[in-house]
């Protein structure tokens, strides 16, 4: 479920930092919603220029985001509330529990979809000899998109409820399969398995549940040489701490730090970080 990125330098209201083209009016919207601004008090903070906003403030899926983000805890502390807080939240607006910014629409997330695997694309990260882990998968938007791509995706998410979501969304494409996980490491896949591992805005979780060194640990087992740990996203404390992370367990697990605190999206403000092997 995206957060927030790190602000812009100097600026902190999501309206400045839109106005100002550091984040998309999606992200801007998502923001304030987060914060607990009504659409119509966003609304009447809006100018002449700001038709972006306005539009998108008139979507229709408005209202089960806002009873996502009021009603789902949005701070668990362990892999159980993790777990729990998913579950409620693909159950009240599944594009928006996997990307909030996508406020419930799902033209939206597709566009963002689309962004992240040109990336990836353009990384030369996926290929038809490619196996590729998905580590948090959501409603398998990444998954099914990247499937097309590569030989093989096995998709892990720790709630149920995300993995019948997912399966219902995407069960049938070939090469694609979606199953649970324990959400406390990586134990149970097997060494050099994979030639990619993506972790699109699950890491943040793993980081305040506190068991996401565990999963670095374990990625840099079932890593094929060669292959990438592609973490977008790695917590929301900041990018001065993540850098601080990536860096250390770089050292700690042999592992080359490739990008670091990347920001190559337009619609989404995920920062990207990739370790290779």
């Amino acid at each position: 479920m995206q957060r927030d990125a790190t602000p812009a330098p100097g600026l902190s209201d999501p309206l400045a930092l839109c106005r100002a083209g550091a984040i998309s009016p999606e992200v801007a919207l998502a923001r304030l919603l987060l914060a607990g601004e009504a659409p119509d008090a966003i609304g009447a903070r809006l100018g002449a220029a700001d038709g972006a906003l306005r539009a998108l403030l008139a979507g229709a899926g408005l209202g089960a985001v806002q009873a996502m983000l009021r009603d789902v805890d949005h701070a668990p502390r362990d892999v159980a509330a993790v777990r729990a807080m998913f579950d409620a939240a693909v159950a009240c607006a599944p594009e928006a529990s996997v990307a909030a910014f996508s406020l419930g629409d799902p033209a939206i997330l597709a566009r963002a979809t689309a962004e992240l695997v040109a990336w990836l694309e353009a990384e030369a990260l996926l290929g038809p000899g490619c196996d590729v882990l998905d580590l948090g998968c959501g409603i398998g938007r990444v998954a099914a998109a990247v499937a097309l791509r590569v030989r093989s995706v096995l998709a892990l998410d720790v709630s149920p409820a995300m993995i019948a979501e997912a399966t219902r969304r995407h069960g049938r494409i070939p090469g694609l399969r979606f199953t649970s996980t324990p959400g406390r490491d990586l134990a149970a896949l097997p060494d050099a398995g994979f030639g990619l591992i993506l972790a699109v805005d699950s890491f943040p979780y793993l980081v305040q549940a506190r068991v996401a060194e565990s999963h670095v640990a374990d990625a840099a087992r079932v890593l094929r040489p060669g292959g990438t740990l592609a973490i977008f996203n790695l917590s929301y404390r900041g990018a001065a701490a993540d850098r601080e992370d990536a860096r250390r367990w770089s050292q700690a697990y042999g592992l080359s730090l490739h990008r670091e605190a990347a920001r190559p999206f337009a619609l989404w403000d995920g920062l990207a970080f990739t370790f290779r092997r």
